[in-house]
């Protein structure tokens, strides 16, 4: 599978989050929906809403100039919470990097707001994107 390498556009998409991901006072997560018990023994399992914001960001984070198909193998969740290896990772990395915070929702509810945003996972990767950014 042939490689597309991420434009200076690819980049100003994503590095625009920061600010808004980051403002004072932003949560990732409007509300939390579900968790209620519909009959006897039935429960609705509950799911996150999020703002727009996060639904725009990762569905840039998403696009195939960012995707590393094989992340999995990679083991990058022990990186990805490691600012100091965030600061030194390379451009293929970042990529790993990003897959996996995308892509991490689907097996973790509520993964994209406290499990990378809120934690500061997601600034580290775009404040090491925007050293990595071509002039």
């Amino acid at each position: 599978m042939k490689t597309v390498e991420p434009t200076s556009a690819d980049f100003d998409e994503l590095l625009a989050y920061l600010p808004i991901l980051y403002a004072d006072g932003f949560k990732p997560i409007a509300r939390w929906g579900g968790g209620d018990k519909v009959e006897e023994g039935v429960f609705v399992m509950p799911w996150a809403e999020y703002e727009e914001a996060v639904h725009q960001f990762f569905g840039f984070a998403s696009k195939e100039c960012w995707m590393d198909y094989n992340y999995i193998s990679k083991n990058i969740g022990e990186v990805i919470y490691d600012p100091e290896r965030v600061a030194r990772a390379t451009l293929q990395q970042i990529k790993t990097m990003l897959t996996w915070c995308a892509r991490g929702e689907r097996f973790c509810e509520g993964h994209w707001g406290g499990g990378v945003i809120e934690d500061g996972s997601v600034r580290n990767v775009l404040l090491r994107l925007q050293e990595l950014r071509p002039s």
